[in-house]
């Protein structure tokens, strides 16, 4: 006859914990995500912003196939213009060291607060959906190799 296993008796306060050291850890690992892309970027040293917008356009351009250059300063809220426009942001936010109001002038004269916004977003939507996650991670890829090229 089996031993039955006495599972400890948990209350509330004790998930609520759980569930707070859970997510310590998850923000944890995103830092360190995050330093060693700083350190990567670091290493790139990327100084040449004319370089690295055109090494921004093609690496979204692999991913997104109808994108044009010109895609990233319309006006529209479409998605097929939203979701690389964004993304565009977010690889020039991370990647090198221009201002937020330099990437906003190269947006279509976009303010500072929507690259803000666009930057949160694809960081938001990489940690809840997978498929997107791993396009941006195949965009970052791809931006650090046309980087070298260009």
């Amino acid at each position: 006859m089996r031993a039955k296993i006495k599972q400890p008796k948990t209350n509330s306060r004790t998930t609520f914990r759980m569930s707070e050291v859970s997510q310590l850890k998850e923000t944890i690992r995103h830092q360190q995500i995050r330093i060693q892309e700083l350190e990567r970027m670091l290493k790139m040293n990327i100084t040449n912003e004319d370089a690295a917008v055109k090494a921004a356009h093609l690496a979204i351009r692999s991913a997104y196939h109808g994108y044009l250059p010109t895609h990233v300063s319309h006006k529209t809220r479409e998605r097929e213009y939203l979701e690389p426009r964004q993304i565009f942001m977010w690889l020039l936010r991370y990647k090198t060291a221009m201002s937020l109001r330099d990437i906003g002038n190269i947006c279509g004269g976009r303010d500072h607060s929507t690259v803000i916004h666009a930057v949160n977003l694809v960081d938001n939507f990489c940690e809840i959906d997978r498929r997107y996650a791993a396009r941006v991670e195949t965009i970052k890829n791809n931006f650090e190799l046309f980087v070298n090229e260009v």
